[in-house]
């Protein structure tokens, strides 16, 4: 078994000289987030070298608590499919215990969601997940309690607000504060007899700790949302992320022991953690069948070649979220000429391929799938000038943050300095060869995501519809169609996008 990250022991201790020590209970939490595919990819992650890793920490201590920090269901070639279904079935076979919903859990809507979570054998924790009209969504719990050998684990559960704009969740949920949420519970726990606390976040990372700063009395949370692999700790509350994709298994012992004082019951919290690569690890045979038997059913329907790029393309996240992509060029070409729009907006978070194409590449329809999996449609809006000036905007806002809503555009070109407030960092943008007229009406072809005021464009939500969702096509096919029109594809960096200081 590798392990890739030196072994850490840190104790949190208090001690009291003279006092009997109760026997101690060790309790190993083993924690993934952010799954999306179930099979390797270049030799590591995928369901079966996760179980290979599971097994083994659960015959070392079988004390185990098997936990997931959001985002499952979506986004996928198989999901698109599926609904996440087999992700459910995967996460049993694995012996999955507990988990946060991640904002991809709502993808599908609300209906599916619900589904999935009835389905899961394990339990969901989100104490600030409510449906609109108030009420709790069936299948998911604000906390629990598990007893190991007469020690009260305390748990629960936050997700991030944002999931609003991030899914497609709408206006059936409602996501109330974490940092509020999380205090509530804490009290709430403690108050039925709670020896230790752990938290179950989806949050960005830097939400998370701050969360950690402002909320005592949490041990341990168990994160996702940012797709690191990180322990930290911030004050007494040691925070874990384990990557994505399953290429990591974060395993974390709690040796728990307790001493009285007058009376007062006073907890000793040791900890150490081990973060294992599934790279290099054999595949577990059960799980490796399973994932075969999905794997053959998508492949005789996505393995078809629509065409050959002559081009090289790149599709890591750090690229389609910062800067010009030729793959999001070609995206958004095919989406403006599918529906005759003057120009196309789409986000860089909509692109999950996280893959490099060498030229000569063949594209299947497994290709663009992989990369356009959520299965949006390709609406087309009325905008004037002012509107699509203030989405680019908006695009460009969080950029130094990596964050999805970053614009990629087709007939028009735009320049920005990142180094500018945020809202004021558009330096020139032109429609076809002329200035953007702020007072002009143009069409624009986009994605129903972001049409409906996903990952921060609110601006597109009234707009008129030219063709709306019930009407549209998917990204996908259009991408499909465009390359099978053409048969050979030479997409390119034409300067569509220019960073630079004014």
């Amino acid at each position: 078994m590798k392990r890739i990250s030196a072994f850490v022991i840190v104790a949190l201790v208090l001690v009291w000289r003279g006092l009997p020590f109760a026997a101690p209970v060790t309790v190993t939490f083993l924690h993934t987030n952010d799954i999306y595919l179930i099979d390797q990819q270049d030799g590591h992650g995928g369901f079966p070298k996760l179980m290979t890793l599971l097994k083994q920490e659960r015959v070392a201590n079988p004390n185990a608590i098997t936990t997931f920090g959001g985002d499952l269901f979506s986004p996928s070639v198989m999901s698109g499919f599926t609904k996440g279904s087999q992700m459910v079935e995967l996460m049993d076979a694995i012996g999955l215990d507990y988990a946060v919903p991640g904002n991809h859990e709502f993808d599908f809507g609300p209906e599916t969601f619900e589904q999935n979570i009835k389905a899961s054998p394990a339990v969901w924790l989100a104490a600030n997940l409510r449906r609109a009209d108030g009420n709790p969504v069936p299948g998911v719990l604000e906390n629990a309690i598990v007893d190991i050998e007469g020690m009260k684990i305390g748990l629960f559960g936050v997700i991030t607000p944002e999931t609003v704009t991030l899914s497609s969740g709408g206006d059936a949920f409602n996501f109330t504060d974490p940092v509020t949420t999380a205090r509530s519970q804490v009290e709430k726990l403690r108050s039925q007899g709670a020896d230790f606390i752990v938290a179950f976040t989806h949050l960005d990372w830097a939400e998370d700790r701050e969360l950690a700063r402002q909320v005592g009395g949490i041990g341990l949370m168990l994160t996702g949302h940012d797709h690191i692999a990180a322990t930290i700790f911030v004050g007494d509350t040691l925070l874990v992320q384990a990557g994505s994709n399953a290429h990591w298994l974060a395993a974390v012992d709690v040796k728990l022991d307790s001493v009285t004082q007058r009376g007062k019951k006073k907890l000793i919290a040791r900890y150490q953690w081990r973060m294992h690569s599934t790279a290099g690890i054999e595949d577990d045979p059960d799980i490796a069948a399973l994932v075969q038997a999905y794997q053959a059913k998508l492949d005789t329907e996505l393995n078809v070649v629509v065409g050959t790029t002559s081009t090289a393309l790149d599709t890591r996240r750090e690229i389609v979220r910062t800067q010009e992509s030729a793959f999001a060029n070609l995206i958004a070409d095919a989406m403006r000429e599918s529906v005759g729009a003057d120009v196309a907006l789409t986000n860089g978070g909509g692109i999950r391929g996280e893959t490099l194409y060498e030229a000569g590449t063949e594209i299947t329809r497994q290709t663009v799938l992989t990369e356009l999996p959520f299965g949006n449609v390709t609406v087309k809006l009325e905008i004037p000038g002012q509107v699509l000036l203030a989405a680019l905007e908006s695009g460009v806002s969080k950029v130094e943050n990596i964050r999805g809503q970053f614009p990629h555009v087709s007939g028009m070109t735009y320049a920005f300095d990142p180094n500018l407030p945020p809202g004021s960092r558009m330096i020139a943008v032109q429609v076809g060869n002329q200035p953007l007229d702020p007072t002009a009406t143009y069409t624009l072809a986009t994605n129903d995501y972001l049409a409906a005021g996903g990952d921060n464009y609110d601006m597109f939500k009234g707009l008129k519809r030219l063709i709306d969702a019930s009407g549209a096509t998917l990204m996908a096919t259009a991408v499909m169609n465009y390359i099978e029109q053409r048969g050979a594809i030479a997409p390119k960096l034409e300067g569509r996008i220019t960073t630079r200081a004014r």
